[in-house]
């Protein structure tokens, strides 16, 4: 009895996997080799995508679209003899109400973005778009965005996370190298999500010891705690690199802390993906991600300046958005829909994430030392104050 329901038990997980699978099926340096396809005009208003909303929760000057046009193009590089796809977003004219003036020979901040597991880089159009319109450049890959059945056979890496935080590090080192003409080689962070906010960590650690204070901020959204090498054992290498950390509530893929519930959902099949979590990744990863992006703050450094904000009303997905309901969340939502289920999570009338506004703020304050975005960080009413955070906001070692 006991052999035959182990039997059933190993049965139920293969064909979990087998209809994981096809759910996912239906769907020597040279730095400066690269192509580059004009997708959006240079004139292209990123208003479209960030439109400022009136709100009754705290408004900061940092909400909604910056004061540059951007371009983004489709852009293909290649580092240390790897070839990159992904996009390039580049601010190009100063527009301040309607009066535009040209930029030429500004070098602004770079940012290298990383995306999530099996998401696509056009997932975060949003968020990019609206941080290259306050004036930095944003480097995206789309590279180990592509899944298919064999990434979920049991034992088996979906995406070899180690490779990836590899190509974060050489984005960043293509960005330092100057093959990007628009970018300041002495102002480089490291922003992404999910696998990308794990990487992020990762990769700065990474570049902290090879190439010390290249990485001047690190945000990461929604930091996996299970990408190899671990940000909860590689953050404190970051010393004094500014790091926000900003998570959901909402989030059950990702918690901040706790177990995974997020569930396997493919037609009437139903399967709890936390159960899944040791076959699929190994043994070592826990059903909370090695505790989870709170581990991952814990961590730091005594001398980082570190920031942990948990927003209220976001999953996993919608937290890199402004108000759930950009074409790239909803992209996402589709994509994932087929094979996972997210909890609905509403915002309140009016309501806007605050996830893109606070990242500019950081932003704000590590390159343009902007005296506001330092009194909304790490003043006495600014985000300390800001209800579509759980309260108290975890912050840690600044003074200036």
């Amino acid at each position: 009895m006991v052999e035959r329901e182990c039997k059933r038990a190993r049965v139920g997980f293969a064909l979990a996997l087998a209809m994981l699978a096809a759910a996912m099926l239906a769907g020597g340096a040279r730095a400066g080799s690269t192509r580059r396809f004009l997708i959006s005009q240079a004139e292209r208003d990123p208003a479209r995508m960030a439109e400022r909303v009136e709100s009754a929760e705290m408004i900061n000057p940092f909400r909604g679209a910056g004061p540059y046009d951007i371009s983004r193009e489709f852009y293909e590089w290649e580092y240390d003899n790897h070839t990159s796809r992904g996009y390039l977003f580049t601010p190009v004219a100063r527009n301040d109400k309607g009066v535009v003036t040209r930029i030429k020979d500004k070098k602004f901040p770079a940012l290298v973005f990383g995306h999530g597991l099996c998401a696509k880089a056009d997932f975060y159009e949003h968020m990019t778009t609206v941080l290259s319109s306050w004036g930095y450049v944003v480097l995206v890959t789309n590279e180990f965005s592509e899944c298919d059945y064999t990434n979920f056979l049991p034992g088996g890496e979906q995406v070899n996370t180690t490779e990836y935080v590899g190509e974060l590090t050489r984005n960043a080192k293509y960005l330092a190298s100057g093959a990007v003409e628009e970018a300041n080689t002495s102002a480089i962070a490291m922003v992404g999500h999910s696998m990308g906010g794990g990487g992020s960590i990762s990769a700065a650690a990474m570049l902290e010891e090879s190439d010390p204070g290249l990485i001047k901020a690190v945000i990461a959204v929604a930091p996996w705690n299970g990408v190899q090498p671990m940000p909860s054992a590689q953050i404190p290498k970051l010393g004094k690199t500014p790091t926000l950390l900003i998570c959901s509530a909402g989030d059950s893929l990702v918690p901040c802390s706790g177990p995974v519930t997020t569930e396997i959902v493919v037609g009437s099949f139903r399967m709890p993906f936390a159960s899944v979590i040791p076959q699929i990744h190994g043994q070592h990863h826990g059903v909370d991600w090695n505790g989870g992006v709170l581990a991952i703050y814990e961590n730091a450094s005594e001398v980082t300046p570190a920031m942990l904000a948990v927003v209220r009303d976001a999953n996993h997905l919608t937290i890199v958005d402004s108000d759930g309901e950009a074409g790239g969340t909803k992209l996402a939502e589709e994509y994932f829909s087929r094979f996972l289920e997210f909890p609905k999570v509403d915002l309140r009338p009016g309501g806007i994430l605050p996830t893109i506004e606070y990242s500019v703020a950081w932003l704000e304050w590590v390159f343009r030392k902007d005296p506001q975005a330092f009194a909304l960080l790490w003043g006495d009413d600014g985000i300390v104050l800001d209800d579509r955070f759980l309260q108290p906001v975890s912050r840690a070692a600044t003074d200036s």
